[in-house]
């Protein structure tokens, strides 16, 4: 489940492009035709049924790939993530199920960010510019985590997460230099509860 990217890349900044270039001469468009057109193909399904055609077909959407969106945090890896797009730069990612709103599903339940974060930044995608997270488990720990391994980074949204406080959003204000806050008012309740206990 992906969304496409709006710039083209070349071919040849892709880890597998020698495969790409020999592949490519089966396929009866030359790669700097291919990369334009994907360059303009926003629609995600689109981009998936694209990366079906051929072996040449699935290395341009590999390389081209920017902006990616999956819609259950348990439906792929974060490494199988980075080797199939390793020049990511944006990232929608979904947790838990949508009765999760109504408190029908236990506390400790699971969708937590940080094991993504980690895999983000070791892996081939420390180009990460903006993460957008719905229903995840986002600690303070997480966002000190983004403030400090994503040197780009400059988007962080947040839909009905939980776990984090007004030390991670401090930490994220105070390291990341253009970083824009998008906070859904579930999440900022969240934070203005917890404050009022400590």
């Amino acid at each position: 489940c992906t969304i496409s990217n709006t710039t083209p890349c070349p071919l040849s900044a892709c880890p597998s492009s020698n495969s790409t270039a020999s592949s490519s001469s089966s396929s009866s468009f030359p790669d700097e035709v291919l990369e334009h057109v994907l360059a303009f193909i926003t629609s995600h399904r689109d981009r998936n049924a694209i990366s079906l055609v051929c072996k040449a077909w699935y290395k341009a959407d590999q390389c081209s790939r920017r902006h990616v969106f999956i819609g259950n945090c348990y439906s792929c890896s974060p490494q199988i993530l980075t080797k199939r797009f390793p020049n990511l730069k944006s990232l929608t990612l979904k947790g838990k199920p949508r009765f999760s709103d109504f408190n029908l599903v236990p506390a400790n339940w699971g969708a937590n960010v940080l094991p993504w974060l980690h895999d983000l930044a070791m892996g081939t995608t420390p180009y990460l510019e903006e993460l957008r997270l719905k229903r995840m488990t986002v600690s303070d720990e997480s966002l000190v985590f983004i403030s400090r391994s994503f040197p780009n980074f400059s988007a962080l949204v947040l839909v009905f997460c939980d776990g984090f406080s007004t030390d991670g959003l401090a930490a994220i204000a105070a390291n990341c230099r253009w970083v824009l806050f998008s906070i859904d008012l579930m999440c900022i309740a969240h934070i203005i509860f917890s404050f009022l206990l400590c």
